[in-house]
């Protein structure tokens, strides 16, 4: 009782085609602002269009590299963020795939505190596109916005460091969390991190999460009182083709947060393939006692609530969104995915 769904139909016309493309393309190449910056600095550079001197270019760049250093806004209060995250932008790059999104259950009172951890992270995380927009989340969660976490040498890289900001990141690690739950924002998380992303396959039937033993998010959760609001995406691991680094190279990059698994989209973008439609499902909250917050086991308790939560969630609506009756759901540890990043089978519940 209460569910509300939001349909976003992808554009045929020549304007709204041009926006949805425009924005999703935006979304999925902000990876590469950084060396688009950087041709930019030579185009306006006396090598080529000579519009600013050497000690121009120089200088800024100079400046530019002390207040990545000096200024850290992640570990703080981060910039203001509910103009880009909560804007039409989101809402034309769900439209771009199509997207469906339900709320299950009725609406959450705005006055309430929440932390919504959404799963699979996914080879590029699309269902991020989720946690924003106006006609999606001004019309699900009316009167709620949230933070999202994010990895720290995200802040280090140009292009990147700005995008995040803008979206509401903050640094993901728990102080910093704790400091933004202190000051009354929500919180969005994906807690499957690079795990998770290192396991994406869009050729196998089985969609593994990363939650058998990664329960700090719902230990942060119950010291604060956040009821957790699951939410699981359909279809991102289809839309995108995947290339597996070699076995070592992924094993190197898993310790500085890098996804040893590449991505390739439409042509020479990361674009995603038009077919499969995504879909989300936010699952209802999993409430929190937090006078039970001392209690043993009642960490497991609430954590096994958020597994069956996401359990439920993919059993009831995969047929909808195209997944076939072969499609299953495993639930690995850290170590497992760890084995898999070796070549070595991962244990699955």
């Amino acid at each position: 009782p209460g569910s509300v769904e939001v349909r976003f139909k992808r554009l045929t016309h020549l304007p709204g085609n041009a926006l949805q493309v425009i924005c999703a393309l935006m979304f999925t190449s902000y990876f590469f602002f950084w060396p688009a910056g950087v041709l930019t600095w030579l185009a306006l550079s006396p090598w080529a269009l000579n519009l600013f001197s050497w000690r121009v270019l120089w200088s800024f760049s100079a400046l530019y590299t002390l207040q990545l250093v000096a200024h850290r806004p992640h570990l703080s209060r981060g910039w203001p963020y509910q103009w880009f995250l909560y804007s039409p932008m989101v809402d034309y790059i769900l439209c771009y795939h199509d997207a469906m999104c339900i709320r299950e259950g009725p609406p959450l009172d705005p006055e309430g505190r929440y932390l919504f951890a959404m799963y699979p992270h996914g080879v590029y995380g699309v269902c991020r596109a989720f946690s924003g927009g106006v006609g999606l989340w001004k019309t699900l969660f009316p009167g709620i916005t949230g933070r999202w976490g994010s990895f720290g040498a995200a802040f280090m890289l140009p292009g990147i460091r700005e995008f995040s900001l803008f979206a509401g990141c903050l640094d993901a690690s728990k102080p910093i969390l704790q400091k933004a739950v202190n000051r009354g924002e929500n919180l969005k998380l994906l807690p499957g991190g690079i795990d998770e992303m290192n396991l994406t396959d869009g050729k196998s039937k089985e969609t593994k999460l990363v939650m058998k033993d990664r329960k700090g998010f719902v230990k942060l959760a119950i010291e604060n009182g956040l009821d957790v609001v699951p939410g699981f995406c359909f279809g991102e691991k289809y839309i995108h083709k995947t290339v597996k680094l070699p076995a070592f190279l992924r094993r190197v990059l898993r310790p500085l947060r890098l996804s040893g698994t590449m991505l390739r989209g439409r042509g020479p973008s990361f674009l995603g393939f038009l077919d499969p439609p995504l879909g989300f499902v936010w699952g209802e909250p999993v409430r929190i006692d937090r006078a039970r917050a001392g209690e043993e086991g009642y960490l497991d308790e609430v954590h096994d609530q958020v597994v069956k939560r996401i359990q439920g969630i993919f059993d009831c609506h995969k047929a909808r969104f195209g997944y076939d009756h072969e499609e299953t759901l495993s639930i690995v540890s850290v170590a497992d995915a760890k084995a898999a990043l070796a070549g070595k089978p991962a244990k699955v519940d």
